[in-house]
């Protein structure tokens, strides 16, 4: 009977090092197989640093929140999707403490919130729905403000309170979008919607021209509307020489039609930067137009290798908007499509945020961000 490699391996160490081969082997069967899409390429790199014997894949707090939202941005109001993703961005890095009345939040209330509405089918598209989805994640913005308010100041008595308010307006069995009809009370509309001055995470940018999104610590911001501007969207993509990557975006029209845009560093488009640094770089380019468009998702897409390198994503708009989108580009199987930024049309201007958040494919991005009325060739393919 043939021998594994294992066994060629322990027969010719000694009684001690074998026996540490077969302890390695242990560890590594006990590490669990992970599908890495969805995931945020923070995480990803957390879980590939973390030990071997780990049972438990670390995730940031909130993530399956961020997922419903993400399969529900078609049919979600635009301000209840930024709601959403606002509240689930009060959740600390990979790794960090957090409270348990936030845990309960992020992990619990939103996701049912979220659960409620999409169970709710024909109901969820009316008038009153998109009334009811609004108004509830709005009490649960303001919720997650305060507690990280009282967190912020050490306030007990304040979290007590806060802990006490979700219970009564959050525990009682929802029913459809019945969600308890949570009371209109110190409740305002947001206008803009993400308000400036709240602490770690519900802060959108500064009254600033150019904005650095990092994807954990301030992922949002907002492009104030420009009159100098001809309606364009520019993304310029920033990445090593020889690299060879796709850049696209997917977008959807305020008709409802669906487009998409792609470049490529292996064509004419790719454009080599100066030299006189240490690395040589290249630029892709694309164009979107901004007025048609209600929302969209930028991706880039590789081949695996096992190596990541870091790029940069700078969406331009008009002559003030700018906003400089950092990220890994992971290059595994399972992680080679990664989404940089979405984007969101608002009465207060455009809405861009960092996601670097990993896929297999193409499709499996535009699955996830509900981007559903698509024929596709292949995987990585549409038809257009």
């Amino acid at each position: 009977m043939p021998r594994s490699r294992r066994d060629v391996v322990r027969s010719a160490l000694p009684a001690a090092a074998s026996e540490r081969v077969d302890q390695a082997a242990a560890i590594l069967r006990r590490r669990p197989k992970v599908d890495p899409a969805g995931w945020t390429t923070p995480e990803l790199t957390a879980y590939f640093r973390a030990p071997k014997a780990g049972l438990v894949a670390p995730r940031r707090a909130g993530h399956e929140a961020v997922r419903l939202t993400n399969a529900l941005d078609g049919t979600l109001p635009v301000e209840a999707v930024l709601l959403a993703r606002t509240v689930a961005d009060a959740a600390p890095p990979v790794g960090t403490e957090i409270s348990s009345t936030l845990l309960q939040i992020v992990d619990r209330y939103l996701p049912d919130t979220l659960l409620a509405y999409r169970d709710s089918g024909s109901a969820a598209a009316t008038v009153q729905g998109h009334r009811l989805i609004v108004e509830q994640l709005r009490l649960l913005h303001q919720v997650t403000a305060d507690v990280l308010r009282a967190e912020a100041e050490h306030d007990d008595h304040g979290l007590v309170l806060q802990q006490a308010f979700l219970s009564e307006k959050f525990e009682k069995a929802s029913n459809g979008l019945d969600l308890g009809a949570p009371s209109r009370v110190g409740i305002e509309p947001l206008g803009r919607v993400i308000p400036p001055t709240e602490p770690r995470g519900l802060a959108s940018s500064s009254l600033t021209t150019h904005h650095r999104l990092d994807v954990v610590r301030r992922p949002t911001a907002v492009f104030s509307p420009d009159e100098a501007s001809d309606g364009m969207l520019r993304g310029r993509l920033a990445l090593p020489a020889n690299l060879h990557v796709t850049l696209g975006a997917v977008y959807e029209k305020h008709t409802g039609a669906i487009g998409f845009a792609t470049a490529t560093s292996k064509r004419w488009q790719a454009k080599r930067r100066q030299r006189g640094f240490g690395a040589s770089q290249l630029d892709v380019a694309i164009r979107l137009p901004l007025r048609e468009i209600r929302r969209f998702v930028v991706h880039v897409s590789a081949k695996p290798t096992g190596r990541s390198c870091e790029i940069v994503l700078f969406l331009t708009e008009g002559a003030t908007n700018t906003a400089e989108l950092p990220t890994s580009l992971i290059r595994r199987p399972g992680a080679t499509t990664t989404v940089i930024a979405s984007g969101h049309d608002t009465s207060d201007g455009l809405f861009v945020r960092n996601e670097s958040m990993v896929y297999g494919s193409l499709r499996a991005a535009c699955t996830a961000f509900d981007y559903r009325r698509v024929t596709w060739l292949s995987d990585d393919t549409p038809a257009i």
